[in-house]
């Protein structure tokens, strides 16, 4: 038997560099769009500083936060389904937690699907990669900290269609090839695009239907 705090899903939403703990801005309408389409959701927030001097350290909390909670999910509530949400430094831990879990383990099959935002580690030309209008105008971004260490999400993980990586085609974090100011306002428009909001929503519901 399941136990009565149990959810069919959960939104995981890691939230960007200065937001303030809770559901970030950048995931807000999605989010509340998936829950009243899908029922039996809820989210959970993850616990880290989302300091504005991030650090390895503190990406490691947050992927640390993250792990721990679906890995206590998978125990006591083994059905229970879930979709990764990141924004930024946000992003930067969803893709740590998903160079922790294969696509094969027990997490990684609970694991629906995969949304970031801003991603400042953004691959190139990778299957669910996407513009600010749900289009491919720049499937070749690449994201500006890919050009210093690579905490990008592994290949497996797209080889399995879950991911989708959203950009705005002038954020010059997650499309840092023309390099300049990498806090760009581009960087800070996700949460109030509809189009933005809604491609991150019809991606993520018939995975967690």
């Amino acid at each position: 038997m399941p136990r009565a705090d149990c959810h069919d899903y959960i939104l995981i939403n890691t939230r960007g560099t200065g937001e303030p703990q809770g559901t970030s801005i950048g995931f807000r309408a999605m989010l509340n769009e998936i829950l009243a389409a899908v029922p039996g959701g809820s989210i959970y927030d993850t616990r880290y500083l989302a300091a504005p001097d991030a650090t390895q350290l503190t990406v490691k909390i947050g992927s640390d936060n993250v792990i721990q909670f679906i890995n206590d999910g998978l125990a006591s509530c083994p059905e229970q389904r879930y979709a990764l949400f990141g924004y930024s430094q946000g992003a930067t831990v969803t893709n740590q937690v998903l160079q922790n879990f294969t696509t094969t383990s027990p997490q990684g099959q609970q694991i629906k699907s995969i949304v970031n935002i801003g991603n400042p580690y953004h691959l190139p030309n990778k299957q669910g990669n996407a513009d600010e209008n749900c289009g491919a105008a720049i499937a070749g971004a690449t994201g500006i900290l890919n050009l210093i260490e690579d905490f990008g999400i592994p290949d497996a993980w797209y080889a399995t269609g879950k991911v989708r990586d959203i950009c705005f085609s002038d954020d010059q974090v997650c499309n840092g090839v023309s390099l300049g100011n990498i806090f760009s306002g581009e960087h800070l428009l996700y949460g109030f695009s509809e189009s933005v909001q809604k491609c991150g929503a019809e991606f993520v519901i018939p995975k967690i239907s």
